[in-house]
């Protein structure tokens, strides 16, 4: 449960209000807030203010290129992101009616620290140009990006302040969380009732005359289709050895291994939720560590294996192994490599709290041999060389298959692609998964492939891949023949008819027992919490605690999907929570009030706002 708590605290905002706007440098809409929107039809407006359809379509695009993501077309992805947009611009609107501002010091400063931008520890303009760069972004419009999440952390960041959770609540629910229930347990499953069920032809035919629509078969096409993609066309390239070469002698800066330094540590955990009076205790602790090293520094890996609060280094006498600069969060990294070998320096505070580090080794950087990077610069040239071959064959490929539209073959041969052959697919079932894109299917059951046997266009499946398909074969949609299904159905109303039995011998002997008859074949008695149930499913753990425990032992069932789980609650021990896990159910209630708070806010900036859909863009397939 406390899990559920921690994801539900971290996720609401990041997930659903706020996630898009992290720095993970992709944040839309910025030139509607700094240069206002554009002239075409907007695809929705917030109070008269803008998103244009380019800005959407752009949101859509980087959402897509998340892995995991739907497709563009997909509806469901296509709302969220609108609503994503929406929610930017009533939040940002918000922040600045309250008075809410990002001085140029505010953005400067907060790029300073920017952890990819760090070399040497200290900033670099040279790689944060280079970021720039290799996403064709111009400076201005990063720092707008920037000014405008640092806008909207700040009203995140007065609603997450403002909330207050009284510690008698959090050591109550920790409480609640500790509670130890013993338990037995009898599982009636289904599969112990089925020799007994025969079910007849009878049934078997009703059931099939019942629901026919669940034995129907969806319209399925076997198609022959084309890839074009920057991949493909890089298997098509050759880099030779002098090339290879001279890329390494221009780019002799990236080759290089870093520093690396071998450390050691003891942790003692303050984070960010612990109140003062709790930081303060474990910065004494630590505190009193480092003056017992600074006596006698040999002790180091016991103190560590005794006290340190990181338990996988902990167990190892604080050793952290060999890592580089980027490896560390900056405060650590920056310690670390700033000391002597043999030094024990503390004490270092980060987010995760007070560190005493000890440095065990220096590894010196070095350069990276030509033929140890010849196959990763080969592999960069190569794709290089396909992305800028890509946009005249994406040409080619199009007018090709249109041009030529009874046969792939002509295609086929001039960009050197292999044709390609899949199994029966339909519009909810395709392998491969590129074969399901919306455009695609759409194309393939239309009349102009389907009937008249063409290609289809070449449509782009996903960012950069054009796919272009014929029809091979068509099965029209239809119902399986009773012949065919009699088996699975026979199967289902074994199954159904066995639950129904286990469940009316659960719950029989749930009465006896509740009547005083001790039920047979319960299991070993096991402890549960609802922080540890065990293999226990939420569903029983719940019941479990539901259960009133005035008289024991008692008894409690619920039907679950192999049948019926009956259990015997033998006792109940109360026990306190730790204080630093009080402390870390404070901070998640105090986040998961905070987002109810935010919530709220949006809910009441989207009653009161103006917001209208350009409905027949947003529902528009992607061109």
């Amino acid at each position: 449960m406390l899990e559920a708590i921690r994801n539900h605290a971290q996720g609401w905002i990041a997930k659903i209000i706020l996630g898009f706007i992290a720095l993970t440098f992709a944040v839309w809409g910025v030139n509607w807030y700094f240069e206002g929107g554009g002239q075409a039809a907007p695809a929705v407006s917030v109070n008269g203010e803008v998103v244009s359809q380019q800005e959407f379509l752009d949101a859509l695009r980087q959402q897509q290129e998340q892995p995991g993501r739907e497709a563009a077309d997909d509806p469901v992805m296509r709302q969220r992101v609108l609503d994503q947009l929406v929610n930017t611009r009533l939040l940002t609107g918000a922040a600045l009616r309250a008075g809410m501002q990002v001085t140029d010091a505010q953005v400067s400063a907060f790029l300073l620290e920017l952890e990819p931008f760090q070399e040497n520890g200290k900033f670099s303009q040279q790689r944060l140009d280079a970021w720039l760069r290799s996403r064709g972004m111009s400076p201005a419009y990063f720092n707008q990006m920037v000014r405008q999440d640092l806008l909207l952390r700040q009203i995140q960041a007065a609603y997450g302040e403002g909330t207050v959770v009284p510690m008698a609540v959090a050591t109550r629910l920790g409480r609640l969380l500790a509670e130890k229930r013993e338990v037995q347990e009898r599982i009636f499953d289904l599969n112990q009732f089925i020799p007994g069920i025969q079910i007849d032809d009878r049934a078997v035919e009703a059931e099939y005359a019942a629901h026919r629509q669940d034995y129907s078969t969806p319209a399925q096409v076997r198609v022959q289709y084309l890839v074009l993609s920057p991949e493909v066309l890089a298997g098509q390239i050759r880099v030779d050895e002098a090339a290879a070469r001279q890329y390494y002698e221009a780019n002799q800066n990236r080759y290089q291994e870093p520093e690396q330094r071998k450390a050691s540590h003891i942790l003692i955990r303050a984070d960010a939720g612990m109140d003062a009076q709790t930081r303060q205790a474990a910065r004494a602790r630590a505190e009193k560590l480092l003056q017992e090293l600074q006596t006698n520094p040999g002790r180091f890996e016991a103190l560590a294996r005794e006290h340190s609060q990181d338990p996988g280094s902990g167990q190892r006498g604080g050793d952290l192994g060999t890592f580089s600069r980027d490896m560390m969060v900056k405060p650590f990294a920056d310690a670390v490599f700033t000391m002597n070998k043999g030094e024990i320096r503390g004490l270092v505070e980060t987010e995760f709290g007070y560190h005493i580090i000890r440095l065990d080794g220096i590894v010196p950087g070095s350069k990276l041999g030509f033929e140890v990077v010849r196959g990763d610069i080969v592999e960069e040239l190569r794709q290089q060389e396909a992305q800028r071959h890509f946009a005249e064959a994406a040409d080619r490929f199009s007018n090709l298959v249109y041009e030529q539209p009874d046969s792939l073959e002509p295609a086929a041969k001039e960009l050197r692609l292999p044709l390609q052959v899949s199994g029966w697919i339909s519009r909810k079932e395709a392998e491969p998964r590129m074969l399901g894109n919306p455009r695609l299917l759409d194309a393939l059951f239309s009349d102009e492939v389907l009937v008249k046997k063409q290609n289809t266009e070449a449509i782009e499946v996903s960012p950069n891949v054009l796919v272009a398909a014929r029809v091979l074969e068509h099965r029209p949609e239809g119902v399986r023949p009773l012949q065919e299904v009699a088996a699975e159905i026979r199967l289902k109303l074994t199954a159904k008819a066995a639950r129904e039995r286990a469940i009316a011998a659960g719950q029989d002997a749930l009465k006896a027992a509740l009547a005083g008859e001790a039920p047979a074949g319960m299991g070993a008695p096991m402890t549960i919490s609802r922080m540890q149930p065990l293999n226990l499913p939420p569903d029983a753990v719940k019941a479990v605690y539901k259960a009133r425990t005035e008289r024991l032992p008692t008894y409690v069932g619920l039907e679950s999907r192999e049948g019926y789980r009956l259990y015997r609650i033998n006792g109940v021990t109360e026990s306190a929570a730790e204080q630093e896990q009080v402390v870390m159910i404070r901070r998640d209630l105090q986040r998961l009030l905070a987002q109810e708070e935010l919530r709220a806010l949006l809910e009441d900036l989207r009653g009161k706002s103006e917001i209208k859909v350009n409905q027949a863009f947003i529902e528009r397939r992607t061109e």
